[in-house]
């Protein structure tokens, strides 16, 4: 964790060998974080003038916090989550709501009133609605979307409203601003959010009560006109189940990319994305399906992966082939995204005319080895222990199955999808005699921060599968 100055210097405040995150400034000396310090979870912690005390408690990581300076409220919980609040003052927890089966959090950065009362999201009837706790709960908002972020405004609800990829920032049901993706929302004069659409990377907008103003210029000197908007599409999948997809397309294109998203709890949204964009822009046809156990359907959609990871969810990805109507077709992805991928060409290796597996994992067994512990937490949910599952849904133990031409891209210093992964199909490939294409990009981690790599990931997705899926006349 690091502060910068008004003046641009920056002041290292914790540097350590653990992974430290979210700070919130309590003042000049003090900050909340959470932390994998405890070697077992993520926690809740307090950094008091160089002196670390350990809010939360229990084996559950710590999700999302948010605090008024005087008390924090904090989700506890892999799915079923808890909302607990701890007042830092007095030192004293307390449970404050606990429904069966569904997950809590604080509404925003906002969540604590004046009055001491709580803003929060629940999903305890299938979507993300909008409640207020002050001695007991009380629904302020409910629908049949999710609600991501809510906090009060000039007296008024403010909430964002997930419809099938589409976030809406509403208030009384009028929508305030549309884009593909909205977030952070913050109090001060004015209410401040993040927002990216389908033509813009994420900007800094500005709302007083009458109109949006953008603060920040993120695609400064490009032609925004350029890039498409995709459309919802609607598609049965092999057992009857209704998928929706995002598709992007020019027309009269003869080659597409079924482009997969991570998460797997995530969903394709209707913001800025380079990669599809670009692919495009070259010349192809994009479908990104929300596959069951996408999130923004519903509890129930999202859990109906559990214990099935690369099987239903897979079968989803590849009837989205037909969608696209076209002859070649290539397959990119990443994170769980790159673990499809991979499960793709090893399972339907007839299909793809090329792949692109960015930052994936391939080996289950591996992968719960070596990746962090409350990712293990996770994984014993949505996956198990069943060695036989495990190996049918470890591609590496299909690499020989692989027809199509591969690029893997990865990030040395990954702590969710180690290099090591990537490492394993490509010696494997190379065993087999197979030509693999690679790159292992130093100083990075589950993704590329530093632009000059973006750039070049980008460049080698749109060259690879552009060369081998090319037109047919």
């Amino acid at each position: 964790i690091w502060l910068r100055e008004k003046d641009g210097k920056l002041e290292k405040i914790l540097t350590d060998k653990y992974d430290n995150s979210s700070p919130y400034f309590i003042d000049e000396y003090k900050f909340l974080f959470i932390s994998n310090r405890d070697g077992k979870t993520l926690h809740l912690y307090l950094y008091d003038n160089g002196e670390i005390m350990k809010i939360s408690e229990g084996e559950l990581p710590v999700t999302d916090y948010c605090s008024d300076k005087n008390k924090v409220v904090y989700s506890q919980g892999i799915y079923d989550n808890d909302l607990i609040i701890f007042d830092l003052k007095r030192n004293v927890r307390e449970n404050i709501i606990s429904f069966p089966n569904s997950e809590e959090y604080p509404a925003s950065n906002n969540c604590v009133g004046d009055d001491g009362s709580i803003i929060f999201i629940s999903n305890k009837d299938d979507f993300f609605n909008v409640g207020m706790w002050k001695e007991g709960e009380k629904w302020l908002i409910k629908s049949n979307h999710d609600k991501l972020e809510a906090t009060f405004f000039k007296g008024k609800l403010f909430y964002v409203e997930d419809i099938e990829g589409t976030f809406m920032l509403k208030s009384d049901d009028k929508v305030i601003f549309e884009g593909g993706l909205i977030g952070s929302l913050n109090v001060d004069e004015s209410l401040y959010f993040l927002a990216s659409t389908y033509n813009r990377s994420y900007d800094l907008y500005r709302y007083d009560g009458v109109k949006v103003m953008r603060i920040t210029d993120s695609m400064n000197g490009i032609k925004t006109s350029e890039f498409v908007k995709p459309n919802k599409v609607k598609y049965k999948s092999f057992d009857g189940l209704e998928i929706t997809a995002l598709l992007y397309s020019k027309g009269n294109e003869d080659k597409g990319v079924v482009y997969i998203h991570g998460g797997p709890d995530w969903e394709c949204t209707e913001s800025f994305n380079t990669d599809i964009q670009f692919l495009v822009k070259a010349g192809f046809k994009v479908v990104c399906p929300n596959y069951r156990g996408s999130t923004g359907y519903g509890r129930r959609f999202n859990h109906l992966n559990d214990k099935d990871l690369g099987g239903g969810d897979l079968r989803d990805v590849v009837e989205a082939v037909k969608v696209l109507g076209v002859n070649k077709v290539a397959v990119v992805g990443g994170s769980y995204g790159g673990y499809l991928t991979m499960m793709a060409i090893t399972k339907y290796p007839e299909i793809w005319c090329s792949a692109v597996a960015i930052v994936p994992f391939v080996n289950w067994f591996t992968e719960k080895q070596f990746e962090r512990e409350y990712l293990k937490q996770y994984d014993e949910i949505k996956i198990g222990n069943d060695e036989a599952l495990l190996r049918d849904r470890s591609p590496i133990f299909f690499v020989d199955k692989i027809r199509s031409p591969l690029l893997l891209l990865a990030g040395e210093n990954d702590p969710r999808c180690p290099a090591e992964e990537t490492m394993q199909v490509v010696n494997k490939l190379k065993e087999l005699g197979r030509d693999v294409e690679y790159k292992i990009y130093k100083d990075e981690g589950h993704g590329f921060a530093k632009k000059e790599n973006e750039v070049d990931a980008v460049k080698r997705i749109v060259e690879f599968v552009s060369s081998h899926c090319k037109r047919m006349d």
